[in-house]
């Protein structure tokens, strides 16, 4: 008798849950679609529209909708600024009778996010305060007033997958647009202690690859991280990445707790391919060889002006034996021998603001090259940058303005083996339109070869100019060395 009642009460359990099923699957969920998005639209302000199916899987239990794009409709309504291939989400049944929410996982599948600013400052997914519906606000005061008698069931979510996830960031007003692509992103071990607030309460680890991020011509490539998540702050350990078709190892730190995400980037700089960047600089690949070095940047994340506006580090990179294409820097030995100045080789500010016709010719080497940059919430200090040719040395001091893009007295000399200037010119005005403002000693010596000029009009014989040195004022004193 017993084992007939036990036996009924199994084959009773088993129907239950194959009728379940069964009603589950008969079910289309596709009907549910109008009231899922009219919900979202009440709550948000938001336009969600599925434009795919919805189906329940049962192995694992769980959902999935395809085709989702959300748009604002007081911007753009019919371009969304997020669209999602496919959404997974499966959960473990047992838990569920003991009102807990066990999450297998959450897969986003080809998703993408826009992110417009306009030229008035607005982005393209604020909702204005004034269209927020007044049965909206009711509902969130009653919410307000009711959130602590409500008992809201645990949450655990096992994993979190994001692929082949696209991010893109246009700035209206500057015309800068900020592209990521193939995003690949595996977040495990995640933890939530409900004892502390907002971000502060996840912690997680998690790997990640992204194809490509493109910036104006920079272009960094094959990113691969592996962090971890607590605290509101993620640490990673491992980071590399391509750029400039260098290979790049390091490390990171992205505070995320403030209103602006906050990066700490380290670096080591080894072999960086000096030929992509003067292509991207300069125009062309007219600098071969290599450099190492070291960085250490600090910055909030948000467009152009922001990163600019609180950027502060420093950056060192120096290199040995650089061939220079095409450019006879070597031409400007008179000027550096205080003794032989010919008229063509007195703007050698061209170096920096080109052109540079006044130095083509045969190939040049760079016996040694140093820059070491301190920069301090959009201020760029030149601190140590200079560089050997042959017997002669050439250093640069001064500073850049980087969001106006503009120079800050910005001095280019020759040097004498004391390190003391022997003719130097200024750099003003912007990056665009740079001038030159001469010193009194440059002066007077443009004025001896513009005199000379009257006395020999073949201008092929060099013009003896003696420039004063003796108790000088170094004008150089760092780590290159006169040859």
């Amino acid at each position: 008798m017993f084992q007939k009642i036990v036996l009924s009460v199994v084959l009773f359990c088993a129907l239950s849950v194959v009728s379940f099923f069964l009603i589950i699957k008969v079910i289309d969920f596709n009907e549910y679609k109008p009231k899922i998005q009219k919900a979202i639209k009440e709550s948000t302000g938001y336009d969600l529209s599925i434009q795919g199916d919805i189906v329940l899987s049962l192995s694992p239990v769980g959902v999935s909708i395809s085709d989702i794009q959300v748009s604002n409709p007081y911007y753009k309504e019919d371009i969304p600024f997020v669209k999602l291939g496919n959404f997974d989400v499966a959960v473990e049944i047992a838990p569920l009778f003991h009102k807990e929410v066990k999450v297998k996982h959450i897969a986003l599948e080809n998703l993408y996010v826009l992110v417009e600013k306009t030229k008035e400052g607005k982005y393209n997914f604020e909702i204005p305060s004034s269209k927020v519906s007044e049965k909206t606000k009711q509902e969130d005061k009653s919410l307000a007033v009711e959130e602590s008698e409500v008992i809201y069931p645990l949450v655990n979510v096992t994993q979190i997958k994001f692929g082949d996830a696209h991010l893109e960031y246009k700035d209206e007003k500057s015309g800068k647009i900020i592209n990521a692509d193939k995003i690949n992103l595996n977040v495990n071990d995640i933890n939530y202690d409900p004892s502390k607030n907002k971000l502060y309460s996840v912690i997680f680890k998690a790997n990640a690859k992204v194809g490509n991020i493109q910036y104006d011509a920079i272009n960094v490539k094959d990113i691969e991280m592996v962090f971890d998540m607590k605290e509101a702050i993620a640490n990673l350990e491992s980071l590399k990445y391509t750029i400039f078709d260098s290979v790049m190892n390091g490390s990171a730190k992205v505070d995320i707790s403030g209103k602006l995400p906050k990066v700490l980037l380290k670096n080591k700089i080894v072999d960086l391919k000096l030929d992509q960047v003067s292509n991207y600089f300069l125009g062309s690949e007219i600098i071969k060889g290599v450099a190492n070095g070291d960085l250490k940047f600090a910055f909030s994340l948000g467009d152009v002006r922001t990163i600019k506006s609180t950027l502060n580090g420093t950056l060192q990179l120096s290199g040995e034996n650089i061939e220079v294409k095409g450019y006879d820097i070597e031409k400007i030995l008179a000027i550096a021998n205080n003794t032989k100045i010919t008229p063509n080789s007195l703007n050698f500010a061209s170096l920096l603001i080109g052109p540079w016709d006044a130095f083509k010719g045969k190939d040049s080497l760079v016996k040694q090259i140093n820059t070491t940059l301190d920069i301090g919430y959009s201020e760029v200090q030149l601190s140590d940058v200079a560089l050997s040719i042959a017997k002669s040395r050439i250093a640069i001091k001064g500073a850049l303005q980087m969001i106006e893009e503009k120079f800050l007295d910005v001095k280019v000399a020759l040097l004498d083996a004391k390190g003391c200037s022997t003719f130097e010119q200024t750099l003003t005005g912007t990056f665009s339109k740079p001038m030159v403002k001469l010193d009194a000693v440059s002066v007077k010596t443009l004025a001896t070869v513009a005199l000379s000029l009257v006395k020999n009009p073949k201008n092929d014989e060099p013009v003896q100019v003696q420039v004063p040195n003796d108790n000088c004022v170094p004008f150089y004193e760092g780590v290159v060395k006169q040859p």
